[in-house]
């Protein structure tokens, strides 16, 4: 048996139907099938589906989606598919999965299962990125944004505009980062990014060596000020070259704990959660299965 959950406001009548009709194709039954419609509300559906026995969860929607599900999958030996219908889409994207949904049904029914690491952050699950600063600013703006700068209308160049306006409005703040017991970072700074995957909004790789099977989480402390700057980091990170860059300091480890002077917004896989100002993340070695290519 495997669980459908399908964000309802992301998933159109067209990748609805789609995917009905790949299942039925592939005779995938049975299939139980559950709609939420906020992304918050995937992981106590998963957590169901999980508690029925099925052996796969397809979740159909964006990263809030696919992390809130991802949650309520780890360490129960229970496979995650994913058919993006999302903004962003950095987990389906920097894991290159399926679009497709015959594909992703395919994938579900004799495709290879891949098992990665997790990152947590407050005892939330991330399966791509965690960030405070100008990171999350950039994604609460860019969520906020209606009309002819929103997401429905000019979809992931939305983040751009967003992160053009946070870059100039972010004053930098005390942090504090320690990896592994160790002090890296003590200063000012613009941005933290905690990454399992490399990716961010954009198709810019803030982490090019980023690997979720290596048991590391990588870290970049930005200290970038002021929008030449981050544009100057943006075009090394382009390049694959940040480590170039005077602004930016990276690392990776196991646990990091992020101690900043005032509360900032902070972001998991592209989605905002609240604001604090301690970050205690660590990895989750080999904690979720995916359906996918090697």
């Amino acid at each position: 048996m495997i669980g459908i959950v399908e964000h309802r406001g992301k998933t159109s009548a067209g990748s609805r139907r789609a995917l009905r009709a790949a299942i039925d194709d592939a005779g995938l039954e049975p299939v139980r099938w559950v709609e939420v419609k906020k992304a918050k509300k995937a992981q106590a559906a998963v957590t169901d589906l999980v508690a029925d026995g099925v052996q796969a969860v397809v979740v159909c929607g964006g990263d809030g989606t696919v992390r809130a599900a991802a949650q309520a999958l780890l360490d129960t030996g229970v496979a995650l598919a994913v058919l993006p219908t999302g903004t962003a889409n950095l987990f389906a994207g920097g894991l290159g999965l399926a679009t497709d949904p015959a594909a992703v049904v395919r994938s579900v029914r004799s495709g290879p299962r891949r098992t990665l690491d997790t990152g947590e952050c407050n005892d939330r699950t991330f399966t791509v990125m965690a960030g405070t600063g100008v990171d999350a600013g950039m994604i609460d703006k860019a969520d906020a944004a209606r009309g002819p700068l929103g997401k429905k209308t000019i979809g992931a160049l939305s983040y751009f505009w967003a992160g053009a306006t946070e870059a100039h409005a972010q004053a930098p703040f005390a942090v504090t980062v320690t990896v592994d017991g160790v002090q890296f970072f003590q200063g000012p700074a613009t941005c933290v990014l905690v990454g399992n995957l490399g990716q961010l909004p954009g198709g810019i790789r803030a982490f090019p060596d980023a690997s979720p099977t290596d048991g590391l989480l990588d870290v970049g402390v930005i200290t970038a000020e002021g929008l030449r700057a981050w544009a100057a980091l943006m075009i090394s990170s382009v390049r694959g070259r940040q480590e170039a860059s005077p602004d930016a300091e990276l690392i990776q480890g196991r646990q990091i704990d992020v101690r900043l002077e005032r509360e900032q917004r902070i972001e998991l896989d592209g989605g905002t959660k609240g604001s604090s100002d301690h970050l205690r993340i660590r990895v989750r070695p080999g904690s979720l299965i995916v359906c996918g290519p090697a």
